[in-house]
């Protein structure tokens, strides 16, 4: 036992917390928490904590209700603060029953911490928490950041930290010291049933393993330390690279992106996913990497799922928490004789005589015929072409060959003739085939001009 409380001691002198800080332990009244609330209250005087109590009640078993008088009686004898929550059977899912029980344990965590002004929580996870967690995540694949498993600190919330002082102890640790110390605990039944698979490890994988060697937890905890490590200068150097490719759109250069060696490229990609938590598995990493190294399709986009796109458009990249949007193809405006038409807050198009307009400077005209009215004023529409001197242009491929990105497409606005045939991809491209202003058939002129438009 007084090998056990100096361990934790040196354990929590580590911490470098101030004296007397007030800490909110959450407690389930297993052997566990009911042996880090001893170990806490066993400090050295200088070192211990301002203790506070977090328990939820799930109401999963029947002897939840004694629980719950057990820990009441306990924290009122010892002048703890207890903060309770009691989770409505009705509000108990179908499906997910564990993961959304932790959901629902840590922010009625959060919130006691945000109301009392608590830095720290504090919770009895242990060397074989960690074992257990190492393994599953081992089995079930994904980011290989995720095989660090339970880390000893990291934020918690808005402001508070998530501290585990417990996790250099082993569950036959805690077990020796609740029995010797004589400390009432409550073992949860489901622990012993098999319906899980952390308990499947936990009953016949790692009793195997710790026979096999008895320095498995603390090799376990080495290599999850050593990882973290590695994988937080990876993470710094990432964080670098892809700043560099970072433009002042928010968007990353694609051809700086292709130029690197695929282990980086894969390792921004994975930075880039992270701030999102999208799960990126091996599958739609590739995908990815297609999309991005693809250079016959300059543009493109990756479901990620979760409501997240990647975004590729000729010479850059982006995460995007919508897909590209469809063009508009119903928006149309005629052009009367004499009157302007605003396509932005600081541009406008308008139709008149040749002989009676007087343009200003940086007015950019369109000779057009009357023959060719009425003009129509629009966005652009599958199978619409444009008459060149080398004939007819798709406007589709004219925009690929002017790099015009497939989101700004759907707004560009076109000027048609009574045929259809497009007369002008406004700020892009005009037609060849207008005749110079002296010819006598070249009655209207069509303008854009760019000022600052009136409230109205």
């Amino acid at each position: 036992m007084q090998a056990t409380k100096q361990q934790f001691a040196l354990q929590w002198q580590n911490l470098k917390l101030s004296a007397k800080e007030k800490v909110l332990v959450a407690v389930s009244t297993g052997a566990d928490s009911m042996a880090l609330l001893w170990l806490l209250a066993h400090l050295p005087v200088a070192m211990r904590p301002q203790i506070s109590v977090a328990y939820v009640d799930h109401q999963l078993r029947d002897q939840s209700k004694a629980e719950t008088e057990f820990i009441q009686r306990y924290c009122q004898e010892h002048g703890y603060p207890l903060f309770i929550k009691t989770w409505a059977v009705a509000e108990h899912p179908q499906t997910g029953l564990e993961e959304k029980a932790r959901k629902m344990r840590y922010g009625f965590f959060e919130t006691v911490l945000e109301k009392q002004k608590i830095k720290y929580l504090l919770t009895a996870h242990h060397a074989d928490d960690q074992a257990e967690t190492f393994l599953m995540k081992l089995l079930r694949g994904g980011d290989l950041a995720q095989l660090t498993g339970i880390k000893s600190r990291r934020k918690f919330g808005n402001r508070a930290e998530l501290l585990r002082p417990l996790l250099g102890f082993t569950k036959a640790q805690l077990l020796h010291l609740v029995q010797e110390q004589n400390i009432t605990y409550f073992e949860d039944e489901t622990n012993g049933h098999d319906d899980y698979l952390r308990n499947r490890l936990r009953h016949h994988v790692i009793p195997q393993l710790k026979q096999e060697n008895p320095q498995f937890l603390a090799h376990v905890e080495n290599y999850a330390t050593q990882l973290s490590e590695v994988l937080s200068l990876a993470d710094e150097a990432s964080k670098e690279k892809l700043a560099k490719l970072q433009q002042d759109d928010g968007s990353y250069a694609l051809e700086q992106w292709q130029a690197l060696a695929v282990l980086w490229q894969n390792q921004l990609l994975r930075q880039l996913f992270r701030p999102n938590q999208l799960e990126l598995s091996e599958k739609k990493l590739a995908q990815a990497n297609c999309l991005l190294n693809n250079t016959t399709k300059p543009q493109g986009q990756l479901d990620l799922g979760q409501g997240y796109f990647l975004v590729k458009e000729y010479h850059h990249f982006w995460i995007a928490d919508h897909p590209l949007p469809s063009e508009n193809l119903e928006l149309q405006r005629s052009l009367a004789l004499g009157e302007w038409q605003w396509i932005s807050e600081t541009e406008k198009v308008g139709l008149f005589f040749k002989d009676a307009y007087r343009p200003r400077p940086g007015d950019d005209i369109l000779a057009v015929s009357a023959e060719e009215a009425p003009f129509l004023l629009r966005h652009r529409r599958p199978g619409d072409r444009m008459k060149t001197k080398i004939g007819t242009q798709k406007i589709k491929q004219i925009l690929i060959d002017r790099k015009i990105a497939k989101t700004k497409r759907e707004r560009l606005w076109l000027v048609a003739a009574k045929d259809g045939n497009i007369l002008w991809v406004v700020k892009v491209k005009k037609t060849d085939l207008s005749p110079r202003l002296v010819n006598a058939k070249m009655q209207y002129i069509i303008v854009l001009r760019r000022e600052v438009k009136d409230d109205e």
